[in-house]
């Protein structure tokens, strides 16, 4: 019996070894397998990442330290240039300026009043000079006495020199007159400092304070960015940046968007490269503006660099 059990075991035994060999010589007749391809690197295009900016925002901030006493803009309006966007306090001044219009009104009545004068004025003096002219004719033919002709004349001078003196008190009144309106133009421009207003068409970005609040001269109270200026600032790894030209089209992809590409041009191309990233930064504006807009989201940057 234990030598049919050898007999078994050597049988199994020779057939594995069989087997492994018929599999070893089909393994080394098979020809071996292609390698496969390299994926293709797009040479026509450059991508980065960066987000969107607006290279221009301007601060606005009072001129004069008061308080804000109504707010008329909210962070994400859209403003149009000269709109108010907040008024401060004008504490006196409001005073100041009823007083200034109080003076132009008086200095006014007192120019109508002396245009008047010069008027009755000016037939007096007509009238003594006429007067004069004819008691020097009769004292020719004797009809008037010197003493005569003499009161003539001095009433001929004295309308001369009355009417000359309202021709002097006319122009002080008048000067009085552009100098309140010039003191009054002086209050009214201070009191525009006092408006907050828009410079630009443009949309607040950032409102930093509210009614009530009392505000230092300079102390920024919105931020307003113009659209017409937004960018997207992309990061370009350095090996992909010998071939980026100001000028080369581009398209742009916002998170928000999903797949919308939104067309643009190469602006600027940054002269220095991150050391650390070792990446480029470039400027790539937008032909059309996004709404709404949302300054600082990432956005995915292609630009084409194809050559012709």
């Amino acid at each position: 019996m234990a030598c049919c059990n050898k007999k078994k075991s050597i049988l199994a035994g020779a057939l594995l070894l069989v087997t492994i060999a018929l599999i070893t010589s089909s393994l080394k007749n098979t020809p071996p397998k292609a390698a496969e391809p390299l994926a293709q690197v797009d040479k026509n295009h450059v991508n980065g990442i960066g987000t969107l900016e607006a290279k221009e925002v301007i601060t606005i901030s009072p001129k004069h330290a008061s308080k804000i006493s109504a707010v008329y803009a909210d962070e994400g309006d859209q403003v149009s240039k000269g709109e108010r966007l907040a008024q401060m306090e004008l504490s006196e001044l409001a005073g100041v300026q009823t007083q200034s219009r109080s003076a132009i009104e008086k200095s006014r009545a007192q120019v109508a009043s002396q245009k008047a004068l010069i008027d009755d004025l000016k037939a007096k003096q007509a009238l003594a000079e006429a007067t004069l002219t004819r008691y020097k004719n009769l004292i020719k033919g004797g009809f008037v006495t010197q003493a005569e002709l003499d009161g003539v004349q001095t009433s001929a001078r004295s309308a001369n020199a009355a009417l000359s003196g309202a021709q002097e008190a006319l122009k002080l009144s008048q000067h009085e007159v552009q100098r309140a309106i010039g003191s009054l133009d002086s209050v009214n421009a201070t009191i525009s400092d006092y408006s907050l207003r828009s410079p630009i068409d443009g949309i607040v970005i950032s409102r930093e304070a509210e009614a009530g609040s009392t505000i230092g001269a300079g102390t920024p109270v919105f931020k307003i960015a113009n659209p017409k200026t937004l960018w997207v600032r992309a990061y370009i790894n350095e090996r992909q940046s010998g071939s980026l030209q100001v000028g080369q089209d581009a398209l742009v992809t916002l998170r928000s968007t999903g797949e919308k590409k939104y067309p643009g041009i190469v602006r600027r191309i940054g002269v220095v490269s991150d050391r650390i990233t070792e990446e480029r930064v470039v400027y790539v504006t937008l032909n059309t503006p996004p709404e709404p807009l949302h300054l600082g989201e990432q956005a995915e940057v292609q630009i084409n660099v194809t050559h012709d």
